[in-house]
């Protein structure tokens, strides 16, 4: 396994397991920033404090955003379609700066439509999970490369 392409490039497909031995090196980059937020905080100067932790988050964002992309590519589609796991941070994004510079008279229907819009995009970020863990890549040549070659997907 070419742990560069794998985790570094978004060309290609992958398949359910590889995409979940593709995970083990962002989970240990995420157990890093957490024993480091636990243990060292405070120990280490001020900038480290501050760098060290957004230097393992951009990494592990950046491995598993290329990772998932390729995962996407095995459906024959684009990785442009992660930019909905977003949807759900922009939507409270949104509905916390409306109520900080225009706050409504009444929540009622506001935040009704805010629940609304976060399940909607929650149960989209969902069914892309299920998708790229559970469902079977598709078997046919697509525009973005022949099937991942393994005897299981």
């Amino acid at each position: 396994m070419n742990w560069n392409h794998l985790l570094l490039g978004t060309k290609g497909r992958i398949n359910r397991k590889t995409f979940l031995i593709g995970l083990v090196p962002i989970l240990v980059l995420f157990a890093l920033l957490y024993i480091y937020l636990k243990t060292l905080t405070g120990l280490l100067p001020r900038w480290a404090d501050i760098a060290l932790p957004l230097l393992i988050a951009l990494e592990a964002f950046y491995f598993s955003a290329n990772l998932a992309t390729k995962r996407m590519h095995d459906y024959g589609r684009s990785g442009r379609y992660l930019w909905l796991l977003f949807a759900p941070l922009l939507i409270m994004t949104l509905f916390l700066f409306q109520q900080k510079f225009v706050p409504l008279k009444s929540y009622e229907g506001a935040v009704v439509l805010y629940i609304i819009l976060i399940s909607l995009a929650m149960l989209s970020c969902l069914w892309m999970l299920i998708e790229m863990l559970f469902l079977r890549s598709h078997e046919q040549e697509n525009r973005f490369g022949t099937p991942p070659i393994t005897n299981a997907d």
